[in-house]
């Protein structure tokens, strides 16, 4: 199956959240939730270098990603993408992914309404994401990565468990 397949582009479509699975420095799985885009054929996620499932990226840069299709309809299908991760710190790449993330998850209605409903978190939520990138800055003495891009390299549906009694 391919990543352009229109049944892969549609479930992508419809997924807010990604499940990054991958190995640690030392070997050891590891999982994370997080925003992500498609463009050009990649998919790119917002996330730092420094933390440890990013850390074991530049050590082992196989990935798979696992996709619920979360709005709209409940699919019987969850998908599966594995790639190679890399991260990018071009400007133009990191302007072109971020503007695609805000268009994703807070230039729409309902983006919008969730700002506008959480509005007095926004200045805690600023304060607390420049202080940790000064702090990171101030600790690895560069300007981090913050931009994931996975190479997809195989993709594929798989079922999803049925739900249990009492879930």
């Amino acid at each position: 199956m391919s990543f352009d397949d229109p049944e892969v582009r549609e479930l992508l479509a419809r997924s807010m959240i990604l499940r990054l699975a991958a190995l640690s420095p030392k070997g050891q799985p590891n999982i994370r939730c997080l925003w992500f885009v498609c463009q050009q054929g990649r998919i790119y996620i917002f996330t730092g270098e420094t933390n440890p499932t990013s850390r074991g990226i530049s050590v082992h840069p196989d990935v798979a990603l696992l996709f619920d299709g979360e709005r709209g309809p409940r699919s019987s299908r969850l998908l599966r993408v594995r790639g190679r991760a890399a991260f990018r710190g071009e400007s133009r790449i990191v302007g072109r992914v971020m503007l695609g993330l805000a268009r994703k998850y807070f230039l729409t209605r309902p983006g919008l309404r969730n700002l506008l409903a959480h509005a007095r978190t926004v200045p805690a939520t600023v304060r607390f994401y420049t202080e940790g990138w000064a702090n990171v800055r101030k600790e690895i003495g560069r300007r981090p990565a913050m931009i994931l891009e996975v190479l997809p390299e195989s993709v594929e549906f798989l079922p999803r468990s049925p739900a249990k009694a009492g879930s």
